[in-house]
């Protein structure tokens, strides 16, 4: 069974009471969580006062130098060896280390930097039980006032300078015992076999080794039985059943099958493009790059997605653990390639630089290079576009007018009788002196 550990979801969990605000978290409790090691603790609660890890799995005192307003810190029932790595920890007033493993007399030294400590418990440690304990904790550590829970008098003090130099020197050639460091190859041995022992020792004996693993066999007879376990589990078992009855996306001569097993649409150019006016042709190198573009939604997290070049003409892009493998109409550099995920459509653009490329220039002037060509490129078209548009509408109005025209005449022409000539007649010539004699006949004006 994998150790249970500290991550953002559990402090999330154990913060409802701030309203799930980790930055601003003063106390959180992860007591009997059999966890193994003390870790986030210092990336997401800077400012915890209170910290309860009782009864775990905790074989170091770690993580924590940076919780600079910690004041009380319980480790009780865990499998802490030595006590270290609250030198930093300035505001700390009360240690809780009872029942666990330490055994060496001078670790205490590491505390004398905690100035405001106030408060010690070691009770039910190995080093509690040896010749003058107390009186070397109290002249070591002279800012404590309680220590396993009794006071600190001024007679305690006294006889404790009066006998410390003698205590000291005799600690100096005490034996001290480190306990089994629990191997975690044979704690994973646990999800197996349930009833595996501890490298072949003895597993009843009580050591950091023996509590972990019954922890852990505990732990997988609770699973056992939890229903909801139970079915992650078999989803888990149909799963890996599934995967292996796929069929193999790579040969065992090595040759990769193409597969589209997300059933996605995708688009592969390769593109040779001149370098555009702004960028440096020294730089640029003619872009030669293949364009790789997969239509993904953009529902899909962009970290549910992967990118891996199989070989330098094959290239595999995983979507929700799904692959798309495909071949490459070129051979590319994998150590050149550059990938952009779009906002609007969530489309997956891959960028990969072709083997012949200039050595030495970036994937990301090279894709700048190549999108300034498309851009001069695109404009060009517009331009042509607009072009062929004008002279389709000149075309037309010319033809319009020249349909007017004609429209006019068939109109005129239709207003003439049926029987009327189709060309005007010419009118005879007019003799002016024929009129003149004309006038003259006529009677004078009254």
């Amino acid at each position: 069974m994998p150790a249970q550990r500290i991550t953002r979801e559990l402090l999330l969990r154990r913060a409802e009471h701030n309203d799930g605000d980790l930055a601003t978290l003063r106390e959180i409790t992860l007591h009997q969580f059999d966890l193994e090691r003390i870790e986030l603790l210092d990336v997401y609660c800077r400012q915890l006062r209170i910290v309860f890890l009782q009864n775990n799995q905790i074989t170091k005192i770690e993580n924590v130098g940076k919780l600079k307003d910690l004041e009380y810190l319980n480790l009780a029932l865990n499998n802490i060896v030595v006590i270290e790595n609250l030198q930093t920890c300035e505001m700390l007033r009360k240690l809780d280390l009872t029942v666990n493993f330490v055994d060496d007399l001078f670790c205490v030294e590491s505390l004398i930097p905690c100035e405001n400590l106030r408060e010690l418990y070691l009770t039910g440690n190995p080093v509690a039980a040896k010749p003058g304990y107390r009186e070397f904790v109290i002249c070591t550590l002279p800012q404590l006032a309680i220590l396993d829970g009794v006071p600190i008098t001024k007679s305690d003090r006294l006889r404790a300078q009066q006998t410390f130099l003698a205590i000291k020197a005799t600690a100096a050639h005490l034996p001290v015992v480190v306990p089994d460091i629990p191997d975690p190859d044979a704690l994973d041995a646990i999800d197996a076999e349930m009833d595996a022992n501890f490298n072949g020792a003895e597993t009843t004996s009580h050591s950091p080794a023996s509590r972990m693993v019954a922890a852990r066999q505990l732990a997988k007879m609770r699973d056992a039985k939890d229903p909801e376990k139970v079915a992650a589990k078999d989803r888990e078992e149909r799963r890996r059943k599934k995967e292996e009855a796929r069929p193999s996306r790579i040969a065992k001569d090595g040759r990769v099958f193409q597969c589209n097993e997300p059933g996605v649409t995708f688009a592969m150019v390769e593109t040779q493009h001149s370098a555009p006016a702004f960028v440096e042709e020294e730089d640029a190198a003619g872009t030669p790059m293949v364009i790789l573009t997969v239509h993904v939604s953009k529902f899909i997290a962009t970290e549910l997605l992967d990118v891996e070049m199989l070989d330098p003409v094959h290239v595999r892009v995983s979507i929700l653990g799904k692959l798309l493998q495909l071949k490459l109409p070129a051979a590319v550099d994998g150590n050149r390639l550059m990938c952009v995920r779009s906002q609007a459509t969530g489309a997956l653009v891959v960028y990969m630089a072709r083997h012949d490329a200039r050595p030495g220039v970036d994937m990301e002037t090279m894709v700048r290079a190549w999108q300034g060509a498309e851009r001069l490129r695109e404009r060009q078209v517009a331009q042509e576009k607009q072009q062929a548009a004008r002279l389709v509408r000149e075309s037309a109005e010319r033809k319009l007018q020249m349909l007017g025209q004609n429209q006019m005449k068939r109109v005129d022409s239709s207003l003439l009788p049926l029987d009327a000539p189709t060309t005007a007649a010419v009118a005879p010539a007019v003799d002016d002196s024929a009129v003149d004699e004309a006038d003259d006949d006529m009677p004078g004006l009254i």
